[in-house]
This record gives structure tokens, C-alpha cells and sequence, in this order.
């Protein structure tokens, strides 16, 4: 008897055991050219599942482990485009992996739609011995885009960062001289970055020659007025010519005139700066971010977006003021010409004395040029100020009840000028 309870049990067991089905109703959905989802449908008893998935043509399985009890569906990503895919799916009904079914039935799909074109009209402009401006056509409905690309004939591809939709041309950098390029350009259709088109017909390029030419930045330093003692305006204007050595240090001083750092606040806007060269415009905002005493301060730049993107030094120094800065590197040593222009807007004050003041520059380029610029303003205080008065007339004589008197009168008599003033005299007969 106790025999047979015990073949009873253990048959229950087994039985039990056996009990962990495979998923049923495998299928793939949102296939693209790169990612597909798996689809199947949950099995009561589970508590979790298992993915195998390869191209039809290949030896080696890849897996998806540990999916949990409660999904019915997985993204496979980093797929081959264009190509067949098999997948089954395993249920396990323990913790420990002890329980699982056999393989679910083989499902296949193809990565291949229609819903994700790939961008045309590739065309290559503004060519130069170290950048190009790639372009395409936009795509309805593409959510961004993703451009690579290297010398024709390598294997090793240069990737630029995402774009947005609107967004159908990127400049191509760090190029070199003589040498042909191929790029091409990818579309994404959704924002998680699954959904893409192959990458477009590539288009080809050759950058052209490098003619340097010579070190000579045009400067042309300005004050909005040359009243003496004044609060004024500042500007710092530099242009450059394409293939010149770029800058690297600037310095400007004065030898009067003052900052009026003990009047700033750190985060006070005190001014504004541009940038304009062949490929962009970059517009900024100065703003003070440190104070060191009453003659020391730093202030920032930032674009239109907030963002840092540089900053100057101003200090008060003996007889005078300094403003330095250092400029970025570009990753390489010629500009493709620019125009640049600081305005500290109403922080310089002007020598309190009639004199010439002079602004001296000095800049020194990436390649150890150095060029040395003077600025000459005649700063002029008020009564010095050269101004074309009309002389006051006398207009007529009264006495003290209005009544016009004759030339010899004598006693308390008003005199009307004809630039309105009056003045009171006491005249007394001569004896």
C-alpha cells in the first residue's frame, strides 16, 4: 500500500514538472531595417522566458535571457539590414532554471520596410583644405538624421552628432588638404532612435589646397564719446582674412581711463560680443562672473542658448586698464576669415584731464606671430570743449519800475541780454 501512495506521488510530481508550456503565437511586428519586435503570447505558470534569434544563414545563436513573466513582446536590435531572421522562445516555470519548455515553433522575418527611406540629393559645397558643407533633401517625417564620413577608399568612418529634423546640411571638419571624401547620411523615424533607413548613396568630395597667408588682423578699437571723466562705451573690433594663422592670446591696454569694476555685480550684463566667419554667426552676452577686489574681474560669454563659450580678464593697472583673452582651439592653426567685435557697454570711464588716449593691442597668433596695433583719442574735458557760443548782447536798460532808461542814467538800473540773462548795477554820478 505504501508502495503504491508513493508511485502515486511521485507521478503527481512528475507531472507537475512537465506542465511548463512554450509561448504559442510567435510573430514579429515594427520590423525596420535594423530592429524588430518579437511578439508572443504569455503562459500562465511562468516566471520568465528566454529568446534565441540569429540570421538564417548563420551558426551562431544570440539571446535575450532572464525576460519577465509578465512581457509579451522584445525589441531586437543591431540587426543586419536586409537580411532573414529565425527566432523561437522558451518558457522557464522556477527561479532556478530547473523547469523550462521545449523551444516554441520557429518564426522568420525579413529586415526590410518601406517606412524608412533614406535621404537623396546629396551635394557638397563650400569646399576648403579643411572642412566642407555637406547638404541632402529632408524627409517627411524623419525625426532626425546622422551623417559619417571618411577618406574614399578607407574602411574607418568619422561620425558627427545627431540632427534634427529640420536640419538638412552639416559642415564637415578636420579635413586634410588635397584629399578625397565620401560621406553619406542616415534618417531616424522615431525619437528612441530604432526606427531607421540605410544609410543614403554616398556622396564624394576633394578638399583643395592650403595657401597660407600673412599674419595681419585689422583692429579698430573705439569709444562711443570723448568727454573727460565719463562713463563710455568700449569696443573692440577685429577682422581677420581667410588663411590667416588664427589668434591665440589678444591683449589690449590703455594708458588712462579706468574700469568701473567696483560698481559691477557678480551676474550683471555689462555688455555683448559677435563672431561672423565663413560657415557661422555666433552672438553673445557678457555677463560678470567673478570679483577679485575693486580692480579685478572675469567676465563671461554666453550664445543665445545660455551656454558658456568663453571669457575676458579686465583689470584696472597703473595709468590705465587691460582687457586679455585667450581664444579656443579650433584643431587647427588658419582661420577661414572672421569678424569680431567686444562691447562693454558703459563700464570704461575716460581720464578725468584734457589729453590723448591711446589703446594699444597686442596679438599673437597659434604659429608665434605678433602684431601691434595703437588707437589715438583726443579726450577733451568740458570747458576745453571748442563750442561756436553766441556772445550775449545787451538789449535794453530798466530801472527798477520797468521804465527804459537813457545812456547816462544813473542809480539801480537792469540790464536785459539777449540771451535772456539779467544783470542788477548801481551807477553813481561822477563828481
Amino acid at each position: 500500500m505504501k508502495k503504491i501512495v508513493f508511485l502515486i506521488i511521485a507521478l503527481m510530481s512528475y507531472n507537475c514538472y512537465s506542465q511548463c508550456l512554450p509561448p504559442v503565437n510567435c510573430n514579429a511586428s515594427n520590423i525596420n531595417y535594423y530592429n524588430a519586435d518579437v511578439n508572443w503570447d504569455i503562459v500562465s505558470g511562468s516566471h520568465h522566458y528566454k529568446i534565441r534569434y540569429k540570421e538564417i544563414s548563420s551558426a551562431t545563436w544570440l539571446y535575450k535571457n532572464n525576460i519577465d513573466s509578465i512581457q509579451n513582446n522584445k525589441n531586437l536590435a543591431n540587426l543586419q539590414p536586409l537580411s532573414t531572421y529565425i527566432w523561437q522562445i522558451r518558457t522557464y516555470c522556477d527561479s532556478i532554471n530547473s523547469n523550462f519548455s521545449s523551444w516554441s515553433q520557429l518564426d522568420t522575418f525579413i529586415t526590410n520596410t518601406n517606412l524608412c527611406p533614406s535621404p537623396t540629393n546629396l551635394n557638397t559645397t563650400n569646399i576648403t583644405y579643411y572642412n566642407a558643407l555637406a547638404s541632402w533633401a529632408l524627409i517627411s517625417g524623419a525625426d532626425r538624421y546622422k551623417v559619417h564620413y571618411r577618406i574614399y577608399g578607407t574602411s574607418a568612418w568619422s561620425n558627427l552628432g545627431l540632427l534634427d529634423s529640420m536640419t538638412n546640411s552639416v559642415t564637415l571638419p578636420l579635413l586634410q588638404q588635397n584629399t578625397t571624401y565620401e560621406w553619406e547620411v542616415m534618417a531616424y523615424f522615431d525619437s528612441t532612435i530604432q526606427m531607421a533607413s540605410l544609410w543614403s548613396t554616398p556622396d564624394t568630395f576633394t578638399t583643395t589646397s592650403f595657401v597660407a597667408a600673412p599674419f595681419n588682423p585689422q583692429i579698430d578699437n573705439m569709444l562711443s564719446s570723448n568727454v573727460c571723466n565719463t562713463n563710455v562705451d568700449l569696443i573692440l573690433k577685429l577682422t581677420q582674412a581667410n588663411n590667416e594663422p588664427d589668434i591665440a592670446t589678444s591683449t589690449i591696454t590703455t594708458d588712462g581711463g579706468s574700469f568701473d569694476i567696483a560698481a559691477l555685480s557678480t551676474g550683471d550684463t555689462i555688455g555683448s560680443a559677435s563672431l561672423i566667419t565663413a560657415t557661422q554667426n555666433i552672438y553673445a552676452v557678457l555677463k560678470v562672473g567673478m570679483i577679485i577686489g575693486q580692480n579685478y574681474a572675469i567676465i563671461n560669454s554666453y550664445d543665445t542658448s545660455g551656454g558658456f563659450i568663453g571669457f575676458f580678464a579686465i583689470e584696472n593697472i597703473a595709468n590705465g586698464v587691460r582687457v586679455s583673452s585667450t581664444s579656443p582651439n579650433d584643431g587647427n592653426n588658419y582661420t577661414s576669415g572672421l569678424i569680431s567685435e567686444v562691447l562693454f557697454n558703459n563700464v570704461f570711464i575716460t581720464p578725468n584731464y584734457t589729453s590723448d588716449l591711446h589703446i594699444f593691442s597686442e596679438i599673437e597668433s597659434e604659429l608665434n606671430d605678433f602684431i601691434n596695433n595703437t588707437d589715438t583719442f583726443s579726450i577733451e574735458c568740458p570747458n576745453n570743449i571748442s563750442e561756436n557760443v553766441e556772445k550775449k548782447i545787451l538789449i535794453n536798460k530798466i530801472d527798477l519800475q520797468g521804465r527804459m532808461l537813457l545812456e547816462n542814467s544813473t542809480g539801480i538800473i537792469i540790464y536785459i541780454y539777449s540771451d535772456g540773462s539779467i544783470e542788477k548795477k548801481l551807477l553813481l554820478k561822477k563828481m
